[in-house]
């Protein structure tokens, strides 16, 4: 059964893949019409991971799905999912768009000399490191699987159906 499980969220990891390569790749567009259709599909992938949840749990788990279980299985559709965003952001940043991380680099210290936040050369060689194109996308990684953890939290108490007592 966990074979299974895994196997059905790497399938349907490759469609939040997907929508999440497409978000990333428009968000790198500065357009206010752009900027609304991210946000469309931010809200699509969270109804996706909804459906497929239900999907798995009706046919493979035979209608029943304990909340751990759900929680599981969206976070690793989530994950699979970003694993295949990172890799398309690291593709992007490394091959396609090299000048993107210096331009966000740019971004941010607009915004710190706003804030009139101090920049000193350890800030400055952190986000150095920080903004090449692996660390940028394991970053990238590592936050995907904090919100994959939330969003599975949150859907997992919608997903569960547990066993009747009429049964």
């Amino acid at each position: 059964m966990e074979q299974s499980m895994k196997k059905t969220a790497m399938t349907n990891g490759l469609i939040i893949g997907g929508m999440l390569s497409l978000k990333f790749l428009l968000s790198t567009i500065n357009s206010g019409i752009i900027s609304i259709v991210t946000f469309s599909i931010s809200i699509i992938i969270i109804f996706a991971l909804y459906r497929l949840a239900t999907r798995y749990r009706d046919n493979e788990c035979v209608g029943i799905i304990n909340y751990s279980r759900a929680f599981s299985f969206i976070f690793q559709v989530y994950f699979y999912g970003s694993i295949i965003s990172s890799l398309v952001m690291l593709i992007y940043v490394g091959y396609i768009n090299k000048e993107y991380l210096d331009a966000m680099i740019n971004e941010v210290l607009k915004v710190y000399d706003s804030i009139n936040f101090p920049i000193d050369d350890n800030v400055s060689s952190l986000m150095e490191t920080i903004y090449k194109p692996a660390p940028f996308a394991l970053l990238n990684l590592f936050s995907s699987a904090i919100v994959a953890a939330f969003w599975g939290l949150i859907l997992a108490a919608f997903v569960k159906k547990d066993k009747s007592i009429f049964e």
